[in-house]
């Protein structure tokens, strides 16, 4: 292990860094489109998808959790190699985890890339529409390999920093809609079938991606008992958010207007005044806490990467740095792939299929290898004699 790795696995984060981290990295862009694609299924119950998405979203930073829990210090990356190994032949071990580990690293490099082919038609259809699409993707690539030249302490910091300023402007904006909200148009309260709050739960269930990041930041955690509170709370404060912006375009809309607006949640502050007229463009505000929050789901989601890559290899934050710029490229035509706004939809739609496969599956089939073959159990003992 090389001296960088050393001094990164020394690196401790308290437990409010991360829940910042995984809160900062599901707030993005499902702010701006869940209120229309939830109510398209589930109509004027569609505050209601959030809530059952975020049941997945629990039971999977719990796996995740515990998984850390078995191997303090260790990433996903590192503990593969033992989950999958053998006792005369630790090669092997390395080549039956390599599937897992580049389906992992695959999700986090391809969401990237859409979430920020998102993040720029959003701008250049509604504030910089003489930008090209291309400038403003690769400014925000740019950001986030920035953010990836420094090791993993830097990227708590600045987690721990922005939440606040993402969190406290979006409940505001929540609140402040509610101005003009029609309470009618919530009911009636259970008109779903069973079947479609399935469907509606699993339109969610991509905004909430973000938090398999963890996989990797969870080694690095002050308090080994820490990481099943942390993820429960990150992903609770992320559910409140949601739900309270769904509700927000519910209530002022109506769920058949809502289906006329490609980000209704951008329309819904465009309708709220602020008392006093402090802000008479609430919007230009909206936006730039949005782009904070865009900015802390690539850039943490590329660091994952990266940094993942990193460890594969087994060097220092020198080679990080280096395939840091030489990933920033593909990622670049990722990003441009889909010709139009409706491809980039359906991208975002078999991401979801994707993410509920990688976040339940993986952590599952995981916990279920250690239980079969007590490597967990071990490793628990050994850390403890330690």
């Amino acid at each position: 292990m090389s001296r960088q790795d050393v001094s990164s696995q020394q690196q401790t984060f308290s437990s409010w860094q991360q829940t910042s981290l995984i809160t900062s990295t599901l707030i993005g862009v499902g702010v701006l489109t869940l209120p229309r694609t939830t109510s398209a299924i589930l109509y004027e119950a569609g505050w209601m998808s959030p809530l059952f998405g975020s049941i997945v979203a629990f039971v999977s930073v719990w796996m995740i959790a515990k998984l850390s829990q078995h191997f303090p210090g260790m990433t996903f990356i590192e503990y593969s190699t033992i989950v999958w190994g053998a006792k005369k032949n630790s090669r092997m071990g390395k080549w039956l985890s390599l599937p897992w580990i580049i389906l992992y690293l695959g999700f986090m490099y391809l969401s990237t890339a859409i979430v920020s082919r998102i993040f720029g038609e959003v701008v250049v259809t509604s504030v910089l529409l003489d930008t090209p699409l291309e400038v403003i993707i690769i400014t925000m690539f740019l950001l986030a390999f920035i953010l990836s030249l420094h090791d993993l302490e830097v990227v708590a910091r600045i987690n721990e920093l922005l939440l606040p300023m993402i969190l406290f402007p979006l409940l505001f904006i929540a609140f402040a809609s509610f101005q003009k909200a029609e309470w009618n148009n919530l009911l009636p309260l259970f008109r779903a079938s069973g079947s479609s709050l399935i469907k509606g739960a699993y339109e969610a269930i991509y905004s909430f991606s973000g938090y398999e990041i963890m996989l990797i930041f969870f080694a690095y955690t002050h308090e080994n008992q820490s990481k099943v509170r942390a993820g429960f709370y990150g992903i609770a404060m992320g559910m409140f958010v949601y739900t309270l912006i769904v509700v927000a375009g519910i209530v002022v809309f109506g769920y058949e207007e809502l289906q006329r607006v490609a980000w209704p949640t951008l329309e819904l502050v465009k309708t709220t005044q602020v008392p006093g007229l402090i802000l008479e463009r609430l919007e230009s505000a909206f936006l730039a806490v949005w782009v904070t929050a865009v900015f802390t789901t690539v850039a943490n989601a590329y660091y994952a990467v990266v940094y993942g890559v990193r460890q594969l290899f087994n060097r220092g934050l020198g080679f990080q740095r280096v395939i840091s710029a030489i990933m920033f490229i593909p990622l670049y035509y990722i990003a441009l792939w889909p010709q139009n706004i409706v491809e980039m939809f359906r991208a975002s739609s078999y991401l979801g299929i994707y993410s509920l496969i990688l976040n339940l599956g993986i952590p599952a089939l995981y916990l279920t290898m250690l239980f079969f073959r007590g490597v967990g159990r071990k490793q628990k003992e050994r850390n403890a004699d330690g």
